[in-house]
């Protein structure tokens, strides 16, 4: 598995749910819910599948805490400054 793409699509999921639930972590995790796996002939589908289950897992388990701490969880410490 190519960890640059993991970490790309890792990244890519968070932003993707955290807009559509406006910083809400327990709105992102139902959103995330609802994204299908990636199909069998998609690009990239082993790191795509990784990531999003990664993202579903730390969102789902994490409802009840902050942003800051769901994104420190995630590694993503630029953005949990700026969640701040």
């Amino acid at each position: 598995m190519d960890q640059q793409l993991y970490r790309k699509y890792l990244k890519e999921y968070t932003l993707e749910a955290l807009d559509k639930a406006e910083d809400n972590v327990s709105l992102a995790a139902d959103y995330l819910d609802k994204i299908p796996k990636p199909k069998f002939f998609m690009k990239d589908r082993e790191e795509k599948r990784a990531a999003l289950s990664r993202v579903k897992k730390v969102f789902t388990s994490s409802r009840e805490r902050s942003l800051f701490v769901v994104l420190k969880s995630l590694g993503f410490d630029d953005l949990a400054k700026d969640a701040l």
